[in-house]
């Protein structure tokens, strides 16, 4: 402490100058008494001048979880100064050591002093330190001590100090001056206790005149200088000022608060009496060295005073201590609020450990078991809607039940894996930073799971790049703001989050502090997880109380909302950054499903499964497999049909809800072991009321299109469809078929919704009830929910409104599989038949077929409708050269072997492209498709046959037995080369080749007599297989070896080799010495080099090889270059290695071509030092070097994880570089910047002046990626508009596209260009006006029709797109959209539009343009649920959208014009009306 210390070596004395004198002299008494060498430099050891920390109390590092730093003041040191001096120094105590005393009382803590250079004289010969030097000194230590040498710590240990008197004012300088390299050691400390720090200076200023020429005397003769510090104890100065200002700003961060608290002393201290002990009273001049106003700080509420002198502030007798409990309490205190963390840290963890519990994320099976969270096969397929047209292609037929279900097995490219959600992706061909992400999927695929998955992922910290971005996951559950409790107009972020996660107990200091950080941070590191959009998407409309909060809510920058298919978003929403859909297992999962729920019986089920197509499809549904695997037994094995499957499954849950129910049989209480063996019949006997109830209910809501059942519903129903009353409330929990929307119903809460398991087991009860109500000879009863209207309807007049309704579809399916199972198919099948009938022809045919699938009868009516779906099949394809419909399951067997015996080859080859998007054959097809390959068939048939093979089998394999054919095929030489070849190219599409037939194809490949083109084919089909024997491995590479073998075989062999996970040591190294071989050609060296990036371990003496080929000069550049590419594969490269690759591409003597290879091996390396890091950063922006490299450089540097402020200041410094080569490489990394300052921004706009457009283009790439750009900047964006090219133009227009917001003059311009001559300019225009819909005026609508004449498919779509969403048109508009109905190009895009203006589009239907209009439809109806038929008299046209009616005033001489407009060769359809 200053006083001891200080006093002890200068009298201070005031009053009178003979006392100065006095002092002075006795100050050369003190010196005199203890004189110094004469020359320091040479007669004393020197002192450790550095900054030193020291642990004092006794615990490990490995569970401590904060380091308490105690820092000294001036001219003292540790320990001494924090040790209470006793007479016997064996009984001294240092409190921050002693077992008794701080150590008991901080838990796991550590506990350091620091020692620091605090001499009062220093060394004459050293520049003395300044303030910001010793702040420098203690936070380069304490970063060198605790931080860097505990590096593997995920984040570092949070910090505490205990600072005594001037220790504090260099620890608040040091806290203050934290930048960039010490920032995490600013944002880690949590918590500090001043001891008497002079803030605002100490008494020593009363006397400073005096005594500082003392000082300064004893200094010069003693060799040495005053300490500069000595400065801030004089009393308040504007420098001490300004640091308690920013210190205090700093403590008050929001995202890193310091928790501060300041003790003050009320000992007196005479400093004069420290040299005469003798002085009287009078001249004794006793006060507070540091006062109450000097030792406390304006945020500290109450500080504390301790009875004791200045010297004494730090040093405490023992535990008994007043003043220490005192100190140790307040230290206590604010460790455990650390521990506990702020207000915002305590809400996030109450959430993370008290809301999302493991019972409340727990995945539960149907038998009440849970499902292990590690186990959810949450890959859930989550594909990306934007598919390209190549892959919409191939498809499945989009009436198929897979893809009605949206379980189709899609391409994996547009697979999105769940940790990579927020990636950089492109959509369509714009790059974005995904944030605002809609989630799409239809009940029971998954999107309750997918919710729990990211939640138990994100607090176990699992995806890495999550914990980067977001602080917390708060997932929503949307229903809930439907409750009547939350329907207030003024609903704010804090009710919500009071409601959500802290009303059980009431914490409202935690949602106010959670609310806080989302206006502070503006919700950016905060992902929503807003569950159910459309459950709420309806009933809070714009006219709600909750609207506005529902819109704020959507708005939110992160967001993940999930919804059902018909979830609508809000009109005036920033704009979904991508949207996706869920679509349950896949195949592969499904197995491995099986194999962990049921292993001992998992290949029965797959041989079953792989029998019946439609069941395999609906078990790819996630709660569809647990249903299936629940009820599994043996008599399901003996059903057929997707109807006989439910009626299993039924069966087997009634089973197990009769005891949930608390059902009684003959008064006893049913159990397990009495209903084991009972008949199906008997357990639906007591559950018969309950079973009535469902079935009303389902085809209730079918009827309503309702699929979520409150309790109104519930209530609604309960006494119509039962013989007994049912009570919701105490029945529903207990029935398996139906699940609750809430996430864990609190006892007693009776208002619970519920829905389906998944909605084809509503469409299944609904079939149910259908059937019993046509066996009955009874109407239908259903209520209309919206106004709870009765009504009745016979079931003949349902079927003959809604056969054709596309959301009927899967339920005319159970009808007709119920009806089946009661031997009254044919009955059902003449009602289909019956009028109205189809005037358009396709969806009655697949409605026919659909309905065939699930029956088994065998009857002449049957072979009549089979006949005709043939006859169909082969028609569509004249029509529109596909089939289709050959590639849905439900495609009748005979018929299709009828039509590939009956067709002409091309149709042969188009049914079976179609058939390969199945996932099986049926054997059948297999048969013929084998038969073709036969020894008597044409060359194009045997060709045609392996390559429909080739396409089934890709990603799927071929069973063994046809794989069996095939290779017998392969290995006759007498074969046709292009057959052979065929054969192989099929083999080369298989997933893996059995260990059955991989010898011969090995075989063929080693057989120097065969044809060259064959053995390369055959080395062709074996990358693939991943687990070659070590013997055939060593084939392959003997082969390679071969001088005598050709070059492409050689090639060949060595490709074999990257598919190998692991070569081993002894393969590698041969595969290495051919890479370094100078006599070998160059693509084997290259193909030998290129077998070793997938190699993830090779030895540090292979490495050093590779890359010593790649540094070599004298080598091929493309040798060189192929080994730069080896490095990137492993898993971890030294320091040497990366280094010599630096070193690379550093050095300009060397090609540019390898020098730029070698920093695209650097940019893959994420561990980079910042020695390295610089280098290159120095590279790229040295103007002495190669423009090339320049660039590569900077690409390097674009795929780092981090850019340094400086750097991106530099690359902003290069748009004005002279090379324009340079200036778009520099616009090309800032475009990879999520968000630039201001400043930058206005230079890269500066750019758009630049002479070369290319570099124009790369500015406006730029201001494209960023979130927001100012009007200002959107001008000079738009100028470009006037002076440049078509290009360029587009280019603007993607800007504009980006933007959240335009104006309507932005508007106007961007219609402007939609009469622009270039299609490129208007399809840019389009998209613009797409993203942000707007009304426009009747003249600019005008210039909208007019391109639904456009050649170009996407201009015309946008254009309708644009059309639909004006609230009105014209007459004039929607005429001129009439006359465009005739032309083959707009026809389509237009009738789109006039389908919104029903009682416009209803005169067409009985005008002239009906011709149009059938035609039109008639295309459709092969892509779409498209029908026409007569109803009442009228003209129904019933599509995906719902159904309009025509007047026609001739039906008669309507439906000849119908006739007369089908196109040649129209199947017969039977009757018609």
């Amino acid at each position: 402490m200053i006083s001891v210390n200080l006093s002890s070596r200068v009298f201070l004395a005031t009053g009178t100058t003979a006392l100065c004198i006095l002092a002075g002299t006795t100050a050369v008494w003190l010196w005199l008494s203890h004189p110094e060498p004469p020359s320091p430099s040479l007669q004393f050891e020197p002192k450790q001048r550095g900054v030193r920390l020291c642990q004092v109390n006794d615990k490990d590092d490995s569970d401590a979880d904060i380091d308490i730093i105690a820092i000294h003041g001036l001219d003292t040191k540790s320990p001494d100064t924090w040790t209470w001096g006793a007479k016997n120094a064996q009984q001294n105590v240092n409190w921050l050591a002693d077992p008794d005393m701080l150590p008991s009382k901080v838990g796991a803590a550590r506990i350091f002093t620091c020692n620091w250079p605090a001499d009062l004289l220093q060394p004459a010969d050293l520049v003395p330190k300044r303030i910001e030097e010793y702040a420098l000194l203690l936070l380069n230590a304490i970063d060198r001590e605790l931080f860097v040498a505990d590096a593997t710590r995920k984040e570092p240990r949070r910090l505490f100090f205990i600072a005594s008197c001037l220790g504090g004012i260099v620890l608040t300088k040091a806290l203050v001056d934290a930048d960039d390299k010490y920032l995490s050691l600013r944002k880690a400390t949590c918590g500090i206790v001043f001891l008497a720090t002079p803030f605002r200076g100490t008494s020593f200023r009363d006397v400073a005149a005096f005594a500082e020429p003392g000082l300064q005397f004893l200094a010069s003769i003693r060799g040495r200088e005053v300490n500069k510090l000595l400065d801030k104890v004089k009393g308040s100065t504007f420098d001490l000022e300004t640091l308690v200002r920013e210190f205090t700003q700093l403590c008050q961060d929001k995202d890193h608060p310091c928790l501060v608290f300041t003790f003050y002393e009320k000992g007196k201290t005479s400093l004069p009496l420290k040299v005469f002990p003798w002085l009287p009273s009078f001249f004794r001049q006793e006060k507070q060295l540091v006062d109450e106003s000097s030792a406390t700080l304006d945020i500290v509420h109450k500080p504390l005073p301790l009875d004791r002198r200045h010297v004494m502030m730090n040093k405490f007798h023992g535990p008994g201590c007043a003043d220490y409990k005192t100190v140790a309490g307040k230290i206590q205190e604010f460790l455990r609020k650390i521990r506990e963390g702020t207000p915002l840290i305590q809400a996030d963890a109450w959430i993370r450990t008290e809301h999302y519990t493991t019972d409340r994320l727990k995945i539960e099976r149907l038998s009440g078991d849970p499902l292990p969270m590690d186990q959810c096969y949450i890959n859930l397929a989550i594909v990306e809607q934007y598919r390209s047209e190549e892959e919409s292609k191939t498809q499945s037929s989009p009436f198929s039940l897979s893809a009605r279900l949206k379980i189709e097995t899609l391409y994996k490219n547009i697979q999105v894996e769940l940790p990579t959600l927020f990636r950089p992706r492109k959509r369509g061909d714009v790059q974005t930073n995904p944030r605002r992400i809609l989630i799409r999927g239809r009940a029971g695929v998954g999107k309750t799971t997918l919710c729990k998955k990211i939640v138990h992922e994100f607090t176990h910290g699992t995806w890495g790049q999550w914990d980067d971005l977001f602080d917390r996951v708060l997932w929503v559950p949307l229903r809930n703001l439907k409750l009547d409790e939350r329907r207030q107009a003024q609903y704010h972020f804090v009710d919500l989050f009071t409601h959500e996660y802290f009303s059980d107990p009431p914490k409202p200091n935690l949602a106010s502090a959670l609310s806080d950080t989302l206006e502070w941070t503006e919700s950016s590191r905060t992902l929503f997880l807003l569950d159910g959009l459309d459950e709420v998407s309806q009933e809070l409309g714009d006219q709600s109380v909750m609207f506005h909060f529902l819109k704020k809510l959507l708005n939110q920058p992160n967001v993940i909302i999930t919804s059902r298919p018909s979830g609508k978003l809000p009109p005036g929403l920033k704009a979904i950054d991508i949207e996706l859909e869920t679509i349950g297992f896949y195949p592969d999962q499904v197995n491995e499903y099986l194999e962990q729920v049921l292993p001992g019986q998992a290949e029965d089920i797959r041989s079953f499964l792989q029998a019946r197509p439609l069941v395999r499809d609906l078990v790819r549904v996630p709660i569809q497999l647990d249903a299936f695997s629940f009820t599994w037994n043996e008599s399901v094995t003996k059903l057929d049909t997707m109807t006989a499957v439910y009626q299993g499954i039924e069966d087997g849950l009634w089973k197990k809800d009769v005891l949930r129910l608390g059902k009684r049989h003959d008064g006893k209480l049913l159990t397990e072991g009495l209903i084991q063996d009972s008949d199906p019949s008997e357990i639906r006997d007591l559950v018969r009321d309950e079973i009535c109830f469902l079935e009303g209910l389902a085809f209730t809501g079918l009827h309503n299109d309702v699929i979520d059942f409150d309790p109104r519903h519930q209530k609604a129903m309960s006494t119509h469809f039962s013989p007994a009353i049912i009570l919701p409330s105490k029945t529903l929990p207990h029935l398996s078929f139906l699940r609750t929307s809430n996430l864990s119903p609190r006892k007693g809460n009776h208002n619970q919704s519920y829905h389906f398991l998944h909605l084809t087991y509503q469409e299944y009860f609904a079939a149910r009830y259908f059937v019993r109500q046509w066996q009955a000879g009874e109407p239908l009863k259903c209520r209309v929910l919206g106004n709870g209207k009765l009504e009745t309807l016979g079931t003949g007049d349902f079927l003959r409104k809604h056969k054709y309704t596309a959301r009927y579809d899967i339920f005319w399916r159970f009808v007709a599989g119920l009806f089946d199972a009661e031997r009254k198919g044919e009955e059902f099948f003449h009602a289909i038949e019956d009028k109205p009938r189809d005037l358009l022809g396709p969806t009655h045919q697949r409605l026919v077929m659909h309905c065939l699938s699930e029956t088994l009868m065998e009857t002449r009516p049957r072979r009549s409708l089979e006949k005709r779906l043939k006859e169909w099949l082969l028609f569509e394809f004249e029509f529109t050269k596909k089939a289709r419909s050959a590639s849905e399951v439900e495609f009748p067997e005979r018929a299709l072997v009828d039509a590939l015996q009956e067709a002409p080859f091309p149709v042969k080859m188009t049914i079976l492209e179609s058939l390969a998007i199945r996932p099986t054959l049926p054997s059948s097809i297999v048969d013929i498709i084998v038969s073709w390959l036969e020894d008597g068939q044409s060359e194009p048939s045997r060709t045609m046959a392996f390559e429909v093979l080739r396409r089934f089998s890709l990603g799927r394999g071929l069973s063994d037995d046809l794989l069996t054919a095939v290779v017998e095929r392969v290995l006759h030489k007498t074969e046709h080369w292009s057959v052979r070849i065929a054969v192989l190219q099929l083999l080369r599409a298989q997933p893996t080749i059995s260990d059955e037939h991989l010898p011969a194809v090995i075989e063929l490949a080693l057989c120097k007599y065969e044809d060259e083109s064959i053995r390369t084919a055959a080395l062709e089909a074996l990358p693939r297989q991943l687990k070659i024997s070590g013997e055939h491995l060593t084939a392959m590479v003997d082969l390679a070896l071969c001088r005598d073998e050709g070059v492409s075989i050689r090639t060949a062999a060595l490709e074999v080799l990257p598919g190998q996970l692991k070569i081993s040591g002894k393969h590698l190294t041969a595969v290495i010495e051919l890479a370094l071989c100078k006599d070998e050609h160059e693509s084997i060296r290259t193909a030998a080099l290129e077998v070793l990036p997938r190699q993830l371990k090779m030895s540090g003496e292979h490495l050093t090889a590779v890359l010593e080929l790649a540094l070599c000069k004298d080598e091929d550049v493309s040798i060189r270059t192929a080994a730069l590419e080896v490095p990137p594969g492993q898993l971890k490269i030294s320091g040497e290695h990366l280094a010599a690759v630096v070193e690379l591409a550093l050095s300009k003597d060397e090609d540019k071509s390898v020098r730029c290879n070698a920093l695209s091996t650097f940019a893959r390396d994420f561990t980079i030092s910042d020695e390295r890091f610089t280098a290159v950063v120095e590279l790229a922006l040295c103007k002495d070097e190669d423009r090339a490299v320049r660039k590569a450089a900077l690409g390097a540097l674009e795929t780092q994880p981090s850019i340094s402020d400086d750097f991106l200041t530099a690359v902003v410094g290069l748009l004005g570089d002279k090379d324009d080569y340079m200036r778009e490489a520099a616009l090309t990394l800032l475009r990879a910047q999520p968000s630039l300052s201001d400043d930058r921004l206005t230079a890269v706009v500066e750019v758009l002046k630049d002479n070369d457009s290319l570099v124009r283009r790369a500015a406006l790439d730029v201001l494209q990626a960023q979130p927001r750009l100012s009007d200002e900047h959107l001008m000079a964006v738009l100028a470009l508009l006037e002076v440049d090219n078509n290009y360029t133009k587009t280019h603007v227009l993607k800007v504009l596209q980006a933007q959240p917001n335009i104006s309507d003059e932005h508007i106007a311009v961007v219609v402007g260009l939609l009469e622009d001559s270039h299609e490129l300019v208007r399809s840019a225009a389009l998209k613009v006006l797409e993203e942000h819909p707007m009304s426009i005026s009747n003249e600019q609508l005008k210039v909208v029709v007019a391109l639904l004449q456009s050649w170009n498919e996407y201009v015309r779509q946008a254009a309708s797109r644009i059309l639909q969403r004006q609230p009105s048109l014209s007459d004039e508009c929607l005429k001129a959209l009439s006359l465009l109905l005739a032309f083959e190009n707009g026809g389509g895009p237009a009738e789109v539009v006039l389908r919104g203006h029903e009682e416009f589009y209803s005169t067409l239907l009985s005008g002239p343009s009906a011709r149009s209009l059938y035609s039109i439809h008639f295309a459709r109806s092969f892509e779409e649920q498209w029908s026409w038929y007569v109803e009442d008299g009228a003209l129904c046209v019933n599509a995906p959208d719902g159904i309009r009616k025509g007047n026609i005033d001739n039906m008669e001489a309507f439906v000849d014009m119908v006739r007369k407009s089908r196109p040649r060769g129209f199947p017969s359809t039977g009757e018609e009306m």
